[in-house]
């Protein structure tokens, strides 16, 4: 693996009622991260290409990936993607789909509404690519066996009933697994997986492991760029 992978969360301005400010990035200031990408030369792709053998990556390919499945992702995030024709990963919570952030309202956040089935079509026709972040964001190392099984098994087949298209990419809620996680994640037929371990993937990550670039609120350009390029270096 050496192509970098953003995380991103909510494309929006900032909610100062919220518990997590971090996850907000402006839109005008991604839409700018997406105008450098490709000034620079980078190409985005999505996540499952890393795992395609009949995909040939671009010589400077990068992964941009979103968490939660927030409307904000339809409503900000996919036009400065189709204007560079840049493709992206959004991992939904299965069973919140049209929804809101239960999980986070639960711990005092403020409520955003997450994609409706015509957003997530309108963003699968654009060159999405759909994950499973689980059926109810949950915490996999918190629930006993057979609910982490359900949580990763069953979010992988509803998500494909709705898109009638496999399913390959998962990313752990809150970043959050064990050796028995991961094993049962690809015993569901995932092919990658995502945590929010900060850092770099080489040829011998684990794939069910991958490391991201974590974009936040307070993310400014050069940090950007710096987080960027150093993640493309190292990682060759």
């Amino acid at each position: 693996m050496r192509v970098p992978i953003l995380m991103y969360h909510r494309i929006a301005p900032l909610n100062p009622q919220s518990v997590v400010k971090g996850h907000y990035v402006h839109p005008k200031m991604f839409a700018r991260q997406m105008g450098v990408l490709a000034r620079l030369g980078y190409q985005a792709v999505p996540l499952r290409d890393l795992y395609d053998s009949d995909k040939t990556l671009p010589s400077k390919a990068v992964v941009v990936t979103f968490d939660d499945g927030y409307k904000n992702f339809s409503d900000n995030a996919l036009p400065a993607l189709i204007s560079h024709s840049f493709a992206s990963t959004v991992f939904l919570v299965a069973n919140l789909i049209g929804k809101s952030n239960e999980w986070d309202q639960g711990r005092g956040d403020v409520k955003e509404p997450l994609m409706g089935l015509q957003e997530i079509e309108m963003a699968a026709d654009n060159g999405t690519e759909i994950g499973s972040h689980t059926l109810d964001h949950a915490d996999l190392t918190a629930v006993d066996t057979a609910e982490a099984w359900r949580q990763i098994a069953e979010s992988k087949a509803v998500l494909e009933k709705v898109l009638g298209t496999e399913v390959g990419s998962f990313c752990y809620p809150y970043g959050r697994k064990t050796p028995e996680v991961q094993a049962m994640v690809r015993k569901a037929g995932y092919r990658l997986a995502c945590s929010t371990e900060k850092g770099l993937n080489h040829s011998n990550t684990d794939r069910t492991a991958l490391r991201r670039i974590n974009v936040r609120s307070d993310t400014l350009m050069p940090v950007f760029l710096y987080k960027l390029i150093r993640g493309a270096r190292v990682a060759r």
